[in-house]
């Protein structure tokens, strides 16, 4: 499939502006240090959309035709990045300088998701984002070493960044 033509797909509109909607809630926490909303609350259907569907279904997947199109968004693109940088934070890591935070707040550190660090690093392959990808595997690569568990719901989701 090339496009998503599900009758349940919210739209290009509809998913850009609930990922906008996002960004302003993850910027207010950022700057609140309020971390733990990063931990507590379901935002990765439509912050880091990928190619499979979700408990959601085909709501907020996005296929080949989609990403080209959010690509040519520059608005868009921004947004994003901005909300895997955010993400990435709230769990002590910087996606640019590539390594752990020093100095931080209590509840900004890994909290046990990895079906979210695996769907925004999925996100970013689908969309090209290779940097941000090797920047994210780093991180996850760090997780495993230390024996974080990466299984969920039955699936060992390491693969992705020990390949």
């Amino acid at each position: 499939m090339t496009k998503n033509t599900d009758p349940a797909f919210a739209g290009i509109a509809a998913l850009k502006i609930k990922q906008a909607e996002q960004l302003e809630q993850f910027e207010q926490w950022a700057t609140a240090r309020t971390w733990n909303r990063f931990h507590n609350t379901h935002y990765d259907w439509w912050m880091f959309p990928v190619e499979k569907p979700s408990s959601h279904g085909y709501t907020w997947t996005v296929m080949k035709e989609e990403v080209q199109q959010l690509k040519q968004d520059p608005e868009y693109i921004e947004n994003y990045l901005r909300g895997v940088e955010l993400l990435m934070l709230a769990w002590g890591w910087n996606l640019q300088a590539e390594e752990l935070i020093n100095n931080t707040d209590p509840s900004q550190t890994w909290h046990n998701w990895p079906i979210r660090l695996h769907k925004c690093a999925s996100s970013l392959l689908l969309f090209g984002f290779h940097k941000e990808f090797n920047s994210v595997k780093k991180y996850a690569q760090h997780l495993i070493k230390k024996g974080e568990d990466f299984n969920y719901n039955g699936r060992d989701l390491s693969e992705l960044f020990t390949a």
